[in-house]
């Protein structure tokens, strides 16, 4: 005895899943590509398909779920799902290049002290008479030191570089340690720098004045 084969009937699409659809894909650009062969459309968009402004009306205990979803969204603090595929609007947060005496971050007394070399110096570091790769390295590593270690305001010593190099330049380190301060690497620790005061080096230095670590 021979076994009839069944075929399963292909059902049809509901109103309350063709608004379902119309929600999830509103705001989505089909691709044009022709449909594989073969290929199991569910539901396909066309043009008697109703647009965004003129789609059906949401049964009332499915727009009941949607809403519940948006309200538990909005407790958790999370973007709405309407709105998942536009991303969240990140704002530029680069930081500006430092500059000696620069302080329009800072408290007006804290800036005053800091210029003024008034301020206690946690720590010091002296680059003079080091190549530029080796006082660079250098400086990478005593002020993330510093910060790790708390340190409030430090000392660079640069020199002023009155003796030329072998291409005749003068005053390399001192002109590149504002640079170099000004990377993304070190300028997320630094709140500002300054030209130190001449007990402590005068134009052959700089004050660094170091964020607080947050715990």
């Amino acid at each position: 005895m021979t076994q009839k084969k069944t075929h399963k009937r292909r059902r049809s699409v509901s109103d309350e899943e063709k608004a379902l659809w119309e929600i999830f894909t509103r705001d989505v650009k089909p691709l044009r590509s022709k449909q594989r062969k073969g290929s199991d459309a569910v539901f396909e968009l066309d043009d008697d398909h109703p647009k965004s402004d003129t789609a059906m009306p949401l049964p009332d205990d499915l727009q009941g779920e949607i809403n519940k979803a948006e309200e538990v969204r909005a407790a958790r603090n999370l973007p709405s799902a309407r709105n998942a595929d536009r991303g969240p609007q990140i704002k530029n947060r680069a930081l500006a290049e430092l500059e000696p005496g620069v302080t329009d971050n800072i408290d007006k007394s804290t800036a005053k002290k800091f210029q003024k070399g008034q301020m206690s110096i946690d720590g010091r570091i002296d680059l003079h008479g080091m190549t530029q790769d080796v006082a660079h390295h250098a400086l990478n590593a005593f002020i993330e030191d510093s910060w790790r270690a708390g340190k409030r305001c430090v000392l660079v010593i640069t020199g002023k570089g009155s003796r030329a190099d072998e291409y005749g330049r003068t005053g390399l380190l001192r002109q590149r340690t504002p640079q170099w301060l000004s990377a993304p690497r070190l300028r997320t620790r630094i709140l500002a720098i300054s030209e130190a005061r001449i007990q402590h080096g005068g134009s052959g230095a700089f004050y660094v004045l170091l964020k607080r670590r947050r715990p």
